[in-house]
């Protein structure tokens, strides 16, 4: 079978227009003129065509194929790989170390990035935060090309131990090979900075949209239909902004206040919390409006320090995770009842403290991380605790569970991401030092700051090495955990 188009000057064009030779009608594995053949083309004309599974028939017929030996070599370095050197600043390219992935560094930055949100609205647009200000993204260019393009990378430049380098594309590339992603639809990628390059490039990376000089924003969480974003602060202000204008729509909470440990809206998205330093849970109309704003509701949730909150179901039901005297550090509260009467139900767990919660909400599962390492999956049906477990050497840092609820994703302080069954609960594949503690910001976070999983596999992950990383995770029902980490700056 033939891996180009029939077109000779085609084939130095980018991976897409290679890729066009698997729609050609004549090219296809079977070269017998039998009759009995003919069923077996058009099965496989129809296979092709079928997007759930091109990846896989684009994997097998245009990657190198890899000897024994090699295999053997990926297999004991799945053993070796928790140890790893930290990349530098000017590292372009880096193997991370776990089988069949390498780190893309399209932008980085020497800050650590504290949070980000993805444009609900469209989420070919994020916005990500450092200590020193916010940036709106647009990564359009890196969601179009997804796996495909990468392809040709392995194929003609896979060597152990190869230089480093980053792969440009310049606009006319992405003209040709641009294609729809698993989100909307957004403009091409523009030039972008590149300070080690010394020039403006055209490439694979983020464009630079709006950079805002906020400081110190800890949080941030994007409106679940709208274009709008919250940002919460270091001093405690909470603000609200439109994707792609340069002034705030308004400020709920003004500088002074207790810090923002987490923010988040409703599902419906007219609604949003927030959690502080002092362990207090505020509730806000999103259309608040006026010069001094004033939440409907707020509750004293734990004594000590409130880390995390999520929405059970409708914005009435909250769990929030923090640290009591009384060791009630993962609570349920009934918003719809008087203060006095308000929680549910505590979960006696994390004796040192519960700092990151996810809801599974099909299943009706929430799941929480401990300062210890320790995870928890707490039924929320049978308000009981379904099983325990040391998933981290260090405090768990963030969590998130996979659209289809078949696995979930944490984050330590120490830099590593796990993948866990949420069937099992058992480990499916651990990507080490993703975001590697950096000891120069150690008093204002280490490791993973923040997770999100989105729709096709995509999981987006920010950290105290100053990177974002967008992730393709191998489909759910694929018995090997081998995928690519491209890093978004």
């Amino acid at each position: 079978m033939a891996t180009h188009p029939l077109d000779d000057s085609l084939a130095s064009g980018p991976a897409l227009l290679r890729h066009k030779a698997l729609f050609e009608p004549s090219n296809t594995p079977f070269r017998s003129s039998h009759h009995s053949a003919l069923p077996v083309r058009r099965l496989w004309q129809y296979l092709v065509k079928q997007e759930q599974i091109q990846e896989t028939f684009i994997r097998n017929i245009f990657t190198k194929k890899r000897d024994q030996n090699e295999l053997v070599e990926d297999g004991n370095e799945n053993v070796k790989y928790s140890v790893m050197e930290e990349p530098s600043y000017n590292q372009i390219e880096a193997d991370l170390g776990y089988p069949g992935g390498k780190a893309r560094i399209i932008h980085k930055e020497s800050d650590i990035i504290t949070a980000f949100a993805i444009n609900k609205a469209n989420r070919n647009c994020l916005v990500i935060a450092s200590t020193h200000d916010i940036q709106e993204l647009d990564v359009s260019s890196i969601l179009a090309t997804q796996i495909l393009t990468w392809i040709d990378d392995e194929t003609e430049s896979e060597a152990k131990g190869g230089d480093e380098f980053l792969v440009i594309h310049t606009r006319e590339d992405f003209n040709t090979a641009h294609g729809t992603t698993p989100y909307t639809h957004s403009s091409l990628g523009t030039p972008i900075n590149m300070p080690w390059l010394g020039s403006l490039q055209t490439g694979r990376g983020a464009s630079v949209l709006i950079k805002r000089n906020i400081n110190n924003v800890r949080r941030m969480t994007s409106h679940p239909t709208l274009p709008y974003y919250l940002t919460g602060a270091q001093d405690g202000s909470v603000r609200m902004f439109e994707w792609g204008h340069s002034q705030q729509i308004i400020c709920f909470r003004s500088p002074g206040n207790s810090r923002v440990t987490r923010i988040r809206f409703n599902y419906q998205g007219n609604k949003f919390g927030i959690v502080d330093a002092d362990g207090a849970l505020s509730l806000w109309q999103t259309n608040t409006t006026g010069n001094a704003p004033k939440p409907y509701l707020t509750l004293q949730c734990h004594n000590k320090t409130a880390h995390d909150f999520v929405f059970v179901g409708s914005s009435s039901l909250i769990a929030t995770a923090g640290l009591s005297t009384d060791n009630r550090n993962v609570c349920l509260w009934d918003t719809l009842v008087t203060p006095v009467n308000s929680l549910v139900h505590a979960f006696n767990c994390h004796e040192t403290g519960a700092t990151v919660l996810a809801l599974a909400p099909k299943q009706q599962l929430l799941i929480s991380g401990g300062r210890k390492g320790w995870i928890c999956v707490l039924d929320l049906a049978q308000r009981s605790q379904r099983q325990s477990f040391q998933a981290h050497d260090s405090p768990v840092k963030a969590l998130a569970v996979d659209p289809t609820e078949g696995c979930f994703i944490s984050g330590s302080a120490e830099g590593n991401i796990k993948i866990w069954s949420l069937f099992t609960h058992g480990l499916l594949h651990t990507f080490p030092n993703e975001h590697a503690r950096q000891s120069i910001f150690r008093n204002l976070g280490t490791g993973v700051m923040q997770i999100e999983a989105g729709p096709a596999n995509h999981v987006f992950s920010c950290g105290a090495d100053g990177t974002m990383k967008m992730r393709v995770l191998p489909d759910r029902f694929s018995s090997s955990w081998r995928s690519d980490a491209r890093l978004v700056l």
